[in-house]
């Protein structure tokens, strides 16, 4: 059988869209809670990993513990080349378990916002398929520098380093590909995280960022299936693509 294993670091950023077209393919996907449950130790059994994001910093293992086992199997899965994606915080632990920092960025960088691709990321096969560029959502105020030994992917005017690949099938992102409309409605309308909202970007932003929403979600959306159908055969559990043209462009 087929398998991924999901590990998700909150309540509110399952494997949410990613998730759904692991079932449409009829991949398994096994979801560890990392702060309910322990880190699966044998990674070899695993087709491929995703390692989901969080509000937690990378670089604080006292405070979250179970990051020691997360970054040791992580490691583990870069040296077996057992494929893995990091989204968000995810991709933050990949960079900070290979030796780079994880800092504060001098933002919060939240929103629908265009990533560019470096010439490197034209060419990756993660990408393939994608306008040079690729529709995204972001909610985060850390980032991540690339481990020695990595590829810049993307960029974009906020933020140097959007997706790195570090050997021939781990690759790290800064941004959110697994939403899904209800996930959108939980980090837009709870209480809590309107609160958070308006606190970063003024009073009418959670009113904005739903029309925001309406008007880019069926990009979004396309943007997010050919990436991650693109690593789904990195990790060769679905057949190479025949030729098709480029996704559209989208505007953020």
């Amino acid at each position: 059988m087929k398998r991924v294993l999901a590990l998700q670091h909150c309540w509110d950023d399952p494997p949410g869209y990613l998730g759904e077209i692991l079932q449409e393919h009829d991949i398994y996907c096994e979801t560890v809670k990392v702060e309910e449950a322990p880190v699966p130790e044998d990674v070899a059994q695993y087709d491929a990993i995703i390692s989901m994001g969080g509000p937690q910093h990378a670089a604080d293992d006292e405070h979250y513990p179970y990051f020691v086992p997360e970054k040791a199997l992580i490691r583990q899965a870069v040296e077996l080349d057992i494929p893995f994606l990091g989204v968000c915080l995810g991709g933050q632990l990949l960079a900070h378990a290979l030796g780079a920092p994880v800092r504060r960025h001098d933002m919060i960088e939240l929103g629908f916002f265009q990533v560019e691709f470096t010439p490197e990321g034209k060419t990756d096969p993660l990408l393939q398929g994608l306008p040079g560029s690729q529709l995204v959502f972001h909610w985060h105020m850390d980032v991540f520098d690339i481990p020695q030994g990595g590829v810049r992917l993307a960029s974009s005017e906020n933020t140097l380093n959007q997706a790195f690949r570090i050997g021939p099938r781990a690759y790290g992102l800064q941004y959110h590909v697994e939403l899904t409309p209800g996930m959108f409605n939980t980090w837009f309308q709870y209480p809590d995280y309107r609160q958070e909202i308006i606190n970063i970007l003024g009073p009418n932003a959670p009113a904005l960022l739903e029309q925001q929403r309406d008007l880019h979600y069926s990009t979004y959306r396309q943007h997010s299936r050919i990436m991650f159908e693109n690593f789904l055969r990195i990790a060769e559990l679905l057949p190479v693509a025949s030729d098709r043209p480029a996704a559209s462009p989208g505007k953020a």
